[in-house]
């Protein structure tokens, strides 16, 4: 007993002691240059770069386009510069697996790793990718991306996922829910363009109202519909609209939007638009996988909720199938800032990491900040507003209210079973009240499993969020 209590004698001196020498130590700034043009040779360094997507495409710009070609230049560029090769290794599905394998193998396979964030927020959380805050400047919230588009890829003590910000397209197709107009219908009928609402900041759940009410036409031969929603995006859509989200930081602590007032509010206001007020103005068939694409196409109803990925894309999104589509935020409920219109996101596309195999995370981090650059053709927002406004909406209008709400875009926790409430409100005749309190134990094991950890890495490399 006696040497038992020397050795812990010692051993807390030793703790104490090296504790204040660490103290003592000054702070260690990140070394990071993300300069593009910083003068390196990587002497014919192969960098290994997994990527989920069309092998017929470069960074994930389909070959053919002009985008594929500005990207192919800037694959050869960043080559020449650091006298290197740029491995890209193509992959139809995820590649989240592949990540896994190699950090548990300690094989080398991926020096970069680009694929979707709902197979890689677990890899996060496993271990499997490096932080990133001492290898590239991930509070360049215009390179990268906002701390709340990265929420996902945070954790505890680091961001360790980033998005091609600065690049046109790619994010364009990962999150929801705009309201798509049928502008023809609109003029048909002499009602006022509802983003005249957007513009003049009257866009309100009053206003949602009336013209949900307006745009109902019942005519002999049939009704035109104000809209076609999926039910769980209108819940969702109207949970956001009013401030919050499904994680939130209120007096220094991490609650679920559900249970602050503004989310109660919110939820309340969803369930009586849908089930009394409104309810004749949407339209029977849920506005699922398509269904509403052939609603809106055929002039059945005005407005649709849906998710970016039908907007665009392929020959049988939205914006391919008919011409002069207005787009639409959610109206704002009274808690929300005005010109604040918020989305929804599980997976985002083209997340960007270090996986912890990486052969050199200062090369792959030099690779990938020199390849995410802005491209010259697009150095600014507005000159991507500019280009989406021409080459992919039918009005500058649309372009703006569409990166407001990509901007800020807020993660659902969906993959860990945190929309389970908001998807079901609308339709349920059960008091919102109600089924909060009957979820209250589930909610707290996911702020308590999850959501704080999010935090903790927020406030580790961005500062504490405010209220």
């Amino acid at each position: 007993m006696k040497l038992y209590a020397k050795m812990t004698a010692f051993l807390l001196v030793f703790i104490l002691t090296l504790s204040s020498c660490q103290a003592e130590d000054p702070e260690i700034v990140p070394d990071y240059d993300e300069n593009p043009l910083a003068s390196v040779n990587l002497n014919g360094t192969v960098v290994n770069w997994g990527w989920s997507g069309a092998a017929d495409s470069t960074f994930g710009f389909m070959n053919g386009t002009s985008l594929a070609d500005i990207a192919a230049k800037r694959k050869k560029d960043v080559e020449n510069e650091f006298n290197c090769k740029l491995n890209i290794l193509y992959s139809d599905g995820g590649n989240e697996n592949t990540v896994m394998m190699a950090a548990l193998s300690g094989e080398s396979i991926y020096d970069l790793a680009t694929g979707g964030s709902y197979g890689y927020c677990e890899c996060v959380r496993a271990g499997y990718f490096l932080g990133l805050s001492p290898l590239i400047d991930v509070t360049n919230t215009d390179k990268w991306g906002t701390p709340n588009m990265l929420h996902h890829m945070i954790w505890k003590n680091d961001v360790f996922g980033v998005v091609p910000y600065a690049w046109p397209e790619l994010l364009y197709t990962t999150f929801g829910y705009p309201i798509a107009v049928n502008e023809a219908l609109i003029r048909q009928y002499g009602h006022t363009d509802p983003r005249e609402f957007v513009e003049d900041g009257t866009w309100t759940w009053d206003r949602f109202e009336e013209v949900l009410h307006a745009y109902t036409v019942r005519e002999s031969n049939g009704t035109i519909y104000g809209m076609a929603t999926h039910s769980p995006y209108f819940s969702v859509m109207m949970f956001l609209s009013n401030g919050t989200a499904m994680s939130d930081y209120i007096d220094g602590k991490v609650v679920c939007g559900t249970f602050t007032d503004a989310g109660y509010t919110a939820l309340v206001r969803a369930q009586k638009i849908y089930l009394e007020t409104c309810k004749d103005c949407f339209h029977p068939d849920d506005a699922w996988g398509g269904v509403g694409i052939d609603l809106f196409v055929n002039g059945e109803i005005v407005m649709l909720t849906l998710p970016t990925s039908e907007l665009f894309g392929n020959s049988s999104c939205l914006l391919y199938r008919i011409g002069d589509v207005g787009i639409l935020p959610y109206p704002l409920g009274p808690d929300a800032t005005p010109g604040v219109y918020a989305s929804d996101y599980s997976n985002l596309a083209y997340t960007t990491g270090i996986p912890v195999s990486a052969k050199d995370p200062d090369v792959s981090a030099l690779i990938l900040s020199a390849v995410f650059e802005p491209f010259d053709e697009y150095k600014t927002k507005d000159d991507i507003i500019e280009y989406m406004a021409s080459q992919v909406f039918f009005d500058e209008r649309d372009a703006r209210i569409f990166f407001n709400m990509l901007t800020n875009t807020q993660y659902g926790y969906f993959r860990e079973g945190g929309r389970g409430i908001i998807e079901t409100a609308c339709k349920s005749d059960t008091p919102i009240r109600q089924l909060i309190d009957s979820n209250e134990s589930r909610y707290e094991q996911i702020i308590e499993d999850y959501m704080i950890h999010h935090y903790e890495g927020i406030t580790a490399v961005y500062g504490e969020p405010s209220d």
